[in-house]
């Protein structure tokens, strides 16, 4: 009888997903150059830090600037036999958005929050990456001097605590554009689960 009871609460946990629930991260990350004037990437991958701990690493060169105007595309998009828009595409003035402190709740606050626990990317215009940093970026910053740098971001939860996504697998398109012209492209895929 008890083994009988083990067997269906087995089934049970198996059959709701209890034993097999995936870890909401990060599993793809891919960075398009679309003016290759404009910048370079040395570092877009992935990086396995832990168990089912995944951060991203870029390091975007900068070959031209200061910029003093910036526009920046945020899109969501959900897998449907291949990813589909969802729920939010946003262009928005970069330069002035970094320069207004606002507490207003937002995709692109959510995004760039949590793009900011891990980057350099957390100032107004004009655009010089090296006066703004991270200590622990600061060996990496002797050496170039106009980056954008994000080293080891790992997805969390707080991350979209204010976004209502079931589960599924998802993609953050990021677009930046200077003087009206789009000069690259970051897709973040992750695997969400519901909390």
């Amino acid at each position: 009888v008890t083994c009988t009871m083990w067997a269906l609460l087995v089934i049970l946990l198996v059959s709701s997903g209890g034993l097999l629930a995936r870890k909401s991260r990060f599993t793809n990350l891919k960075c398009a150059v679309l003016d290759p004037s404009y910048c370079s990437y040395d570092i877009c991958y992935l990086k396995v830090l832990g168990r089912e701990i995944v951060g991203i690493n870029i390091l975007a060169k900068l070959l031209k600037g200061p910029f003093h105007n910036a526009k920046v595309n945020l899109s969501l998009w959900r897998k449907f036999s291949g990813f589909r828009p969802f729920m939010f595409n946003v262009t928005f003035d970069f330069c002035k958005y970094m320069s207004q402190s606002t507490t207003n709740l937002s995709f692109q606050k959510i995004i760039l929050d949590a793009l900011a626990t891990r980057s350099n990317l957390n100032h107004s215009c004009p655009y010089e990456v090296s006066e703004m940093i991270h200590a622990e970026f600061q060996t990496l910053i002797n050496t170039f001097q106009r980056e954008i740098i994000v080293q080891d971001l790992v997805f969390s939860k707080e991350f979209i605590k204010y976004l209502p996504l079931p589960s599924g697998e998802y993609q953050v398109r990021l677009m930046a554009a200077t003087d009206n012209d789009w000069k690259t492209e970051v897709d973040i895929t992750m695997f969400i689960d519901e909390y």
